[in-house]
């Protein structure tokens, strides 16, 4: 059997020798030909400055496009993980590395979607476990975070929160990342003075420094008994290396984030920024920024004057995360509140506006991601305009230096990325939602379309969106907060998938200037999910003759002749009856039949390729925008085809084999 598969596009020779992240010394300087933690280091700029083959010429609607996509079992809150030239399968690949909220971890290549390894890390916790009202999370909970990986052991630390005999607990996992499977000594439960499982949710990435795990902790919809805890755990053993709690007398002070991680510096000191609840300056801690040493023991603090405002008004000072500037003693932070608030590392001031270094309001509502490169900060807060700001070395220009005419629909503005190749090259990615959802408040409460741009980061002229051409280049629904992940020349962006829950997937960007997908020639199409051929019946000539599946034999009716018309859309000529492939009056309605007439060049008889993986491909018609379905999903001789909008189903999948 002989099946097309997409060529391995690879970078160049300068990323083979560049630097892997080094997690307990991570200097923003460093190129990176691999992404192993959530916006990419422990500073969390976001930066990958080794991307040598992403540049602002080449990132076009010409030359870069949607490569492939796959499916996963659940919706992505967690950024994709990256690595390089990892030994796995009985070979050296690339490696992209993708969570669930169903508890579920996927290791894909990188370059071709070809899945190794799946592992399911028990039922996951479900706001209706939790009697939860609140629609931030829609329905599984299992893992919200971003893993963490430790190239030096070759180890995926990663936390997923369980509902065995109606008991939620939240498991730490040490996973082998060429088998998926946990080490020795793996899991634990993580446990801690107070601690409720059932009521804490784990959603900020994970922070690996100095051989010690940072797993921080919120609320579901600040509902039950729960608090602001950090745990740390060390990576030899997995056991306990330090408590933090932000609020050990009531509740609140929750580290979410948005997802974003905690930051660290060189010396293992640990960055966290709380949110709203209780406040008094000794041992509870809501609106501030902290920093403690690797043990988890406070070193210092940073408080705003309007804390009590904050605590009231539920204006989250958490909402970015902490983000170092990089060759400074500086972190800066955003909250609810639209203000960001420099402060110095190594004297944060505690309570009072006047002891930060500087506070500025860039937008009135919230601001959920941060970037920093080359001297500028990039933020797109929600329902506002994206905003870069210069800074000098030691202060920010609080008048932006640059700001976008696109304004974010409400929540939660866009999720910011950034690659380069030094301190040239600078891409800015932007990921975001496309409409206001049911209720107006776009994302939050809601699954909605989503769009990913890309902006020159010096200039912030605008490159590419994958809705210039979005029947090829489309993922379909906004993964909320999750970042895109940036490496040797592709671009990996999470998504919620084509359903409202329980829908997930992984699209891939690149070079579309290669080799097509599927080379001109003739050859059989064969269904995923019947293992039968496309086929014309009783080698029928006849016009309007429906389409259907029939077991393989190869025959002149099964074969059918590919021609590429540019950007992998091609036509399909059935060889018996010299007809293509159409649909039926040019239909864009959904169930509309897939039919044969004569070649016409009508877009109702062009079908673009997209691989998702392993050698199967979505057929999509580029008129209805619709993709090549079997009626029903049956597997039965005679099913009919029809078009019907792209699902992840196996019947919506084809295979080009040798006739």
């Amino acid at each position: 059997m002989f099946t097309i598969t997409k060529p391995v596009i690879r970078a160049g020779a300068l990323s083979s020798w560049l630097f892997l992240l080094s997690f307990s010394h991570t200097q923003t300087g460093y190129a990176q030909t691999s992404v192993l933690t959530q916006h990419n280091d422990n500073n969390r700029d976001g930066l990958n400055a080794g991307e040598a083959t992403l540049n602002p010429s080449n990132v076009n609607g010409n030359q870069f496009g949607l490569l492939f996509k796959v499916v996963v079992d659940d919706q992505v809150y967690s950024q994709p993980l990256y690595m390089a030239n990892v030994t796995i399968a009985g070979g050296t690949h690339n490696v992209v590395f993708v969570a669930t909220t169903n508890n579920s971890v996927y290791a894909f290549d990188a370059d071709t979607g070809k899945q190794y390894w799946h592992d399911q890390l028990g039922p996951a916790f479900t706001i209706q476990n939790g009697g939860f009202g609140c629609k931030d999370v829609l329905a599984t909970s299992g893992i919200m975070s971003t893993p963490v990986i430790d190239p030096s052991t070759n180890t995926l630390y990663v936390v997923a929160q369980t509902w065995v005999n109606k008991t939620s607990s939240h498991n730490l996992h040490a996973l082998n990342i060429a088998s998926g499977k946990d080490n020795a000594g793996s899991p634990v439960t993580l446990a801690a003075n107070g601690f409720n499982s059932k009521y804490e949710l784990q959603r900020a990435g994970l922070l690996l420094s100095k051989s010690n795990l940072y797993i921080t902790f919120a609320g579901h919809c600040d509902q039950g008994s729960w608090a602001g805890y950090t745990l740390a755990y060390t990576t030899a053993n997995l056991s306990p290396a330090g408590v933090f709690n932000a609020s050990p007398s009531a509740n609140g002070a929750a580290i979410w984030q948005s997802g974003n991680g905690p930051a660290a510096d060189s010396a293992g000191n640990v960055y966290l920024i709380t949110g709203n609840g209780t406040w008094d300056g000794e041992s509870n801690f809501s609106e501030t920024f902290l920093k403690t040493d690797s043990s988890l023991k406070l070193q210092d603090w940073h408080t705003p004057s309007n804390y009590r405002d904050l605590d009231e008004g539920d204006v989250d000072l958490t909402a970015s995360g902490p983000l170092l500037i990089p060759n400074t003693d500086l972190v800066v932070g955003g909250g609810k509140d639209g203000v960001l608030r420099l402060v110095k590392t190594d004297a944060m001031g505690h309570l009072g506006d006047a002891t930060a270094v500087q506070n500025w309001s860039v937008t009135s509502s919230h601001i959920h991601s941060l970037n920093y490169w080359n001297g500028s900060l990039y933020v797109w807060g929600q329902n506002d305009f994206l905003k870069v700001y210069a800074f000098n070395g030691t202060r920010f220009n609080t008048t932006p230096r640059y700001t976008g005419t696109l304004r974010a629909i409400q929540h939660p503005g866009a999720s910011l990325s950034l690659s380069a190749n030094g301190n040239s090259n600078g891409i800015l990615w932007a990921s975001t939602n496309t409409t206001a959802g049911s209720d107006n408040t776009g994302a939050w409460h809601s699954t909605v379309p989503g769009i990913l741009y890309a902006y020159n980061a010096t200039d912030m002229s605008l490159l590419w969106t994958s809705e210039q051409n979005s029947s090829r280049d489309s993922c379909s629904n906004y993964a909320k907060f999750t970042a895109p992940t940036i490496a040797n020349g592709k671009v990996y962006l999470a998504s919620f998938g084509t359903a409202q829950t329980a829908s997930g997937q992984l699209c891939v960007y690149g070079s579309i200037s290669y080799a097509n997908l599927i080379p001109n020639g003739t050859y059989v199409l064969v269904d995923a999910n019947s293992g039968k051929a496309l086929d014309d019946p009783s080698f029928s000539k006849t016009n309007g003759t429906v389409i259907e599946i029939y077991t393989i034999n190869k025959g002149s009716n099964q074969q059918w002749t590919v021609n590429n018309l540019g950007n992998n859309v091609i036509t399909l000529t059935n060889k018996a009856s010299g007809q293509a492939l159409d649909v039926a009056g040019a239909s864009t309605a959904n169930s509309a039949p897939i039919d044969q007439q004569p070649a016409s060049g009508q877009t109702s008889q062009q079908w673009r390729v997209t691989s998702v993986g392993e050698g199967k491909y979505e057929l999509v018609n580029v008129n209805s925008g619709q993709a090549m379905d079997v009626s029903g999903g049956s597997k039965a001789n005679q099913a009919k085809l029809n078009q019907y909008p792209y699902k992840g189903s196996a019947w919506q999948q084809w295979t080009f084999q040798a006739p």
